[in-house]
């Protein structure tokens, strides 16, 4: 901050003092000269990480910046996402805007969040898929600490007592067809073993986890430019993948209804879940857990998915440059690592990963090749919360044996309908 010496009159004084104190108020600052800076983010494990991180900005800023962070529970699967819409509405935004990776476009699109191409040092530091998240219309709006992935974690045990040996190179991930067969081989249904657990929650995680079934078999959610998803979410190629998910719940190889701990149990041999997993599994340290790659289609790519959690300035804060300060900090080498080490999450930036030696080492190898070379981001549409949530419900009711091609008929009825609003 530069001050000119001015000689004034006490009334001059004053009346500057006063102005001064008003435009402070105005760029979001204290009457001290402070700016105050906000953020919002799902309460949840990195809390922890991000307390720690906030004390260490303030306490290098101090008497300049003193940012505060909000953590807002969930409740039901869109409180947060509620939360944020109210604000937009009533211009009540915090400076930094927590979001995830699929509501860049939706957020970008309704002046939610600015542009920060601008703001963001080390752009060269992050992962490909974090920059294609925080990506539209060509203009950076978002970028994250951390990135995650869906794989297929297994108990080491029960597969080696079944006689299955699980992939353990990228190249020779598992097809369909042989995950399913290895899925049949491990249920047993009087010992009530089901051979792999996923969750049938309605939220993001339905379109998040049975994403690469679609991408690796040709499929698409919606076409590149957004403009419908009419002959995409319900084509052929997104019909045959789900149909071969729905083989698993229609042959009782998925438990319906299985326990929170089902896979930590003992009562499920695999179970496809996210990167965040790992960390759960530590709390079960007499079963020896292992992870291979996410299932391929026989004639197409291997592919995972990818998008975390990720930081926007948003459209309401008076200081651009105090909160891109802030959002630099965050996203330091030094400060993802404190974030990723939290939920043995993949961290974004590539020197990251070389610092974090597990990240080379097995099981956590699989995780950090899927985030380097499979990854693929879900759709970058304004509509992808109607996508979402309409897909969603849609896959619930066809794992509990709907038909696959009239339910997906209805995801593009309504998507198409809210692409012809805006």
């Amino acid at each position: 901050m530069f001050k000119k010496l001015l000689v004034l009159s006490a009334a001059a004084m004053l009346s500057i003092g006063s102005l001064a104190a008003c435009s402070n108020e105005e760029a979001g600052g204290s009457e001290s000269g402070e700016v105050q800076l906000t953020l919002w983010h799902p309460e949840g494990d990195k809390s922890v990480a991000y307390d720690e991180i906030l004390k260490e900005f303030n306490k290098e800023h101090e008497g300049e910046i003193e940012a505060k962070i909000e953590y807002i529970p969930r409740g039901n699967k869109y409180a947060y996402e509620d939360k944020i819409s109210a604000a937009a509405t009533s211009n009540t935004l915090p400076d930094l805007v927590a979001m995830d990776g699929p509501n860049v476009a939706n957020y970008a699109d309704a002046g939610i969040i600015q542009p920060i191409d601008d703001v963001v040092k080390e752009k060269d530091k992050f992962v490909d898929s974090a920059i294609k998240q925080g990506t539209f219309n060509d203009k950076l709006y978002a970028i994250g600490p951390t990135e995650s992935t869906v794989a297929l974690f297994y108990n080491k045990k029960m597969l080696a007592d079944a006689g299955i040996s699980p992939p353990t190179k990228l190249e020779d991930a598992w097809t369909w067809d042989e995950f399913y067969e290895a899925a049949k081989k491990l249920t047993d249904k009087e010992k009530g073993i089901y051979g792999v657990n996923w969750t049938l929650d309605y939220g993001e995680w339905i379109i998040y986890f049975t994403g690469p079934a679609v991408w690796s078999n040709g499929g698409s959610f919606i076409a590149e430019d957004g403009s419908t998803s009419e002959g995409y979410v319900n084509g052929p190629e997104t019909v045959e993948a789900i149909k071969f998910l729905q083989k698993f719940t229609n042959e009782g190889l998925v438990n319906l209804q299985p326990t929170p701990t089902e896979f930590e149990d003992g009562n499920a041999a695999m179970m496809l879940m996210g990167s965040w997993q790992w960390a759960k599994l530590q709390g079960y340290p007499e079963t020896e857990w292992g992870i291979t790659y996410y299932p391929k289609s026989p004639n197409g790519d291997q592919v995972s998915p990818s998008g975390d959690w990720t930081w926007g300035i948003s459209t309401s804060t008076k200081n651009k440059e105090a909160a891109g300060e802030l959002l630099n900090f965050i996203n330091t080498k030094d400060n993802v690592n404190k974030i990723a080490a939290v939920e043995s999450t993949p961290p974004s930036r590539t020197d990251s990963m070389a610092d974090l030696t597990e990240w080379d080492q097995e099981p956590m190898n699989v995780l950090k090749e899927q985030v380097l070379n499979t990854a693929h981001a879900r759709p970058a549409t304004t509509s992808y919360p109607v996508l979402s949530t309409k897909y969603g419900q849609a896959v619930q009711n066809i794992f509990l044996g709907g038909d696959v091609q009239d339910e997906l008929d209805k995801v593009a009825k309504e998507v198409d309908a809210d692409i012809a609003r805006k």
